[in-house]
C-alpha cells in the first residue's frame, strides 16, 4: 500500500478513535439524544452538497433509507453517548469493534446462512475478550454493565445496518449514501432531541466537542474513508476498524485519565482478532466442495 495511503488509513483511525474523547466530552453539558443529532445534522449539512450531485445513485432506493438511517446512524449513536455516560471512552471504542462478531451471532435471524467454522472460532476468541472488558479483569477499571450493554446493543445495530445495507444499497455510491442515511438519521432523531434539550448553552469546550464530532468525525472522516476506498480498495480500507480503537483507548488514557491494565490489551486484541477472523472469507482448498464448485462456476462462465 503507498505511504499516502497509509498516512490516509492513519489519519482516519485517528479522527474515528478521538469520536469517543469528544462524546465524553460533549456529555457534560448535553444529553445523548441532543448529542447524536447535533452530530448527524452537521454531518448531512456538510455531505449535502456531495449527495446531491450523485442523487441519481438513489433512484428506486429512498424507501429504504429510513431503515438503514435508523439502524445505522440514530441508534447507534444514542447508544452509545448513553453508554458513555457510564463507562470510559475507550471502552466504549473497544466494544464498537465487536460488530462483525454479532453478524454472526444474529446471522440465522437474518436469513444469512450458517456461518463458517472460522466464524465460529473468531466469535467465540472475540466474546472471550468482551468478557474480560466486562469483568474488570486486570483492566484497573469498574466497568458499568448497564453502560457497557449499551454500547455493545449500537455495535449489534451496525451489524444488522451492514446486512441492511448489502441487502437494499449495494451498488449505491457510498458518498451518496452516507449524506442520504445521515439527512434521514437527523429527521428521525428530532423527537429524542426535543425531549432531551439541555437546560442551557453548552460550553466552550462541549460545543468544540459536537462541532469535532460532526465536521471531522463524521462528515470528514466518512469523506476521507471513501477516498481510501477508491484508492487501496474496501478489504484494506477496513483496516480502519482495527486501528480505530487502539486510538480511542490511547486518547483516554492520555486526555482522560483514563485507566489502562494488561487486560485491557489482552481483551482488545482478542476482540480485534476475533472481529478480524469473522470478517474474512474462508479459505477455500483444492479438492474441496466449494472449491469444485467454484472451478465449475468459473468455467462455466468463461465459456
Amino acid at each position: 500500500m503507498p505511504r499516502r495511503a497509509w498516512a490516509e488509513l492513519l489519519a482516519l483511525s485517528a479522527l474515528w478513535g478521538s469520536s469517543y474523547l469528544f462524546i465524553s466530552i460533549a456529555l457534560r453539558d448535553v444529553g445523548p439524544a441532543f448529542l447524536a443529532f447535533v452530530r448527524v445534522a452537521g454531518a448531512a449539512l456538510v455531505l449535502l452538497p456531495l449527495t446531491w450531485r450523485r442523487r441519481s445513485a438513489l433512484e428506486g432506493r429512498w424507501k429504504y433509507l429510513p431503515l438503514v438511517g435508523l439502524f445505522q446512524v440514530a441508534v447507534p449513536f444514542v447508544l452509545i453517548s448513553a453508554g458513555e455516560r457510564h463507562i470510559d471512552s475507550g471502552l466504549a471504542g473497544t466494544l464498537v469493534a465487536t460488530a462483525p462478531l454479532w453478524l454472526v451471532v444474529l446471522g440465522p435471524a437474518m436469513a444469512l446462512g450458517r456461518p463458517s467454522v472460522q466464524a465460529l472460532v473468531g466469535t467465540l476468541v472475540g466474546l472471550v475478550g468482551v468478557a474480560l472488558l466486562l469483568g474488570g479483569i486486570g483492566t484497573g477499571a469498574s466497568v458499568d454493565l448497564g453502560g457497557a450493554g449499551m454500547v455493545v446493543a449500537a455495535a449489534m445495530s451496525y451489524a444488522v445496518a451492514l446486512t441492511l445495507v448489502r441487502r437494499f444499497m449495494h451498488g449505491v455510491h457510498a458518498t451518496a449514501l452516507t449524506g442520504a442515511t445521515m439527512g434521514t438519521a437527523a429527521v428521525l432523531l428530532v423527537p429524542p432531541a426535543a425531549l432531551d434539550l439541555p437546560t442551557r448553552a453548552p460550553g466552550w469546550t462541549a460545543g468544540g466537542a459536537l462541532l469535532a464530532l460532526a465536521v471531522a468525525c463524521t462528515a470528514g472522516a466518512f469523506v476521507l474513508f471513501n477516498r481510501l476506498i477508491a484508492e487501496v480498495g474496501p478489504q484494506r480500507a477496513s483496516l480502519v476498524a482495527y486501528l480505530a480503537p487502539v486510538f480511542a483507548i490511547g486518547y483516554g488514557a492520555a486526555l482522560l485519565d483514563e485507566p489502562l491494565g494488561i487486560g485491557t490489551f489482552a481483551g482488545l486484541a482478542l476482540i480485534l482478532g476475533g472481529s478480524w477472523a469473522c470478517s474474512r472469507p474462508p479459505r477455500i482448498t483444492p479438492g474441496s466442495g466449494e472449491h469444485e464448485g467454484r472451478v465449475r462456476a468459473s468455467k462455466l462462465k468463461a465459456g
